[in-house]
C-alpha cells in the first residue's frame, strides 16, 4: 500500500491489474477511522492493487470533491463508495457481496411497522 501523486494515479489507473484507490482529505473527520479498513481490505486481496492520494495531490479533472470516496478501476465496471463505513460494507461495494445482512432487514420491518401503523388511524 502506497500514497501516490496525480501522474503516478494517471498511470496506475491505465494499467491492466485492478486498481483500488481511496481518495481522501488529511482533516476530514470521516477520512480518518477509514485508514484502517482500507490497509485490512488490502492484506485480503493480494490480486488487486490498493493505494491512497491525499485531496491535493488529486487531478483537478479527476472530479472527485467528496470525501471519503472510494473506486476500484480494472477488469470489469469502475465501481464507487462514498462516505464512512465498516469494512465488509466498503468490501461489498467495491468487491461484490451482499450489504448490510441484520441491521438492514430490522430497519425494513420498523419501517413496514410503522406504515401499517399508520393506515389504521
Amino acid at each position: 500500500m502506497k500514497s501516490v501523486k496525480g501522474d503516478e494515479l494517471k498511470k496506475l489507473l491505465k494499467s491492466q491489474t485492478p486498481v483500488a484507490v481511496f481518495y481522501f482529505m488529511e482533516t476530514c473527520p470521516h477520512c480518518i477511522p477509514m485508514h484502517t479498513p482500507w490497509d485490512e481490505l488490502s492484506r485480503e486481496k493480494p490480486d488487486t492493487k490498493f493505494v491512497k492520494i491525499e485531496s491535493a495531490d488529486i487531478p483537478s479533472e479527476m472530479g472527485i470533491s467528496g470525501f471519503p470516496h472510494f473506486e476500484v478501476v480494472g477488469n470489469g465496471p469502475k465501481k464507487q463508495a462514498d462516505g464512512q463505513m465498516s469494512k465488509e460494507d466498503l468490501k461489498a461495494k467495491l468487491f461484490g457481496g451482499k450489504l448490510g445482512g441484520r441491521l438492514r432487514r430490522r430497519k425494513t420491518r420498523r419501517l413496514r411497522a410503522r406504515r401499517n401503523t399508520r393506515r389504521v388511524r
